[in-house]
């Protein structure tokens, strides 16, 4: 009986042995740290806001090098919100004329430029949508459950802001306009 243990307790840490050097092989490798060569940034996104926090901590997690300034003129690289717009769209309505459905939208609009004023990203657009099932019977179940969309949809923008920033696109451009 010990022995068909061990074999099994074998054969596991070969299987995941083999696991692993599969995923160092195909390039897998763990999201950590990002050097920048941009070490000060500024956005004049509010940090009072669910996403300005979600765009401030995701900068100070994987970047703890970089430093969010309160003054543009102290920044690296410039991040401006030109707009930020939610939308509830009506999608069907039953016989009776109420909303059974509502299609939620969050847009984000900002531009990139460094402390030269050269533009790293052009005036850009970033939308997240959501379909939502809608009831009046438990219309306040489901408001809450739209502001948890809305946050979740702005934490997936937030997310693919900071990949823009961190993309070697952007860190190429940079580099570009400011050799060192």
């Amino acid at each position: 009986m010990q022995t068909k243990k061990t074999a099994i307790s074998y054969r596991l840490l070969l299987g995941l042995l083999a696991f692993c050097v599969f995923l160092t092989a195909c390039g897998f490798k763990m999201r950590g740290q990002t050097d920048l060569p941009y070490k000060t940034v500024y956005a004049n996104i509010s940090r009072n806001t669910s996403f300005g926090i979600y765009i401030y901590r995701l900068l100070k997690a994987s970047s703890p090098d970089t430093v969010v300034v309160d003054d543009a003129k102290d920044a690296d690289i410039i991040i401006t919100q030109l707009s930020m717009n939610r939308n509830r769209t009506e999608v069907s309505l039953d016989a009776d004329g109420k909303v059974e459905e509502y299609e939620l939208g969050i847009s984000l609009h900002f531009t990139v430029t460094d402390n030269q004023g050269n533009v790293l990203i052009e005036p850009s657009s970033l939308d997240s949508t959501q379909l939502l099932p809608y009831d009046e019977d438990v219309a306040d179940a489901k408001n809450a459950e739209m502001s948890l969309m809305y946050s979740n949809m702005e934490k997936n923008i937030a997310d693919r802001l900071y990949r823009r920033l961190i993309s070697e696109s952007l860190v190429e451009r940079y580099r570009y306009f400011n050799p060192q």
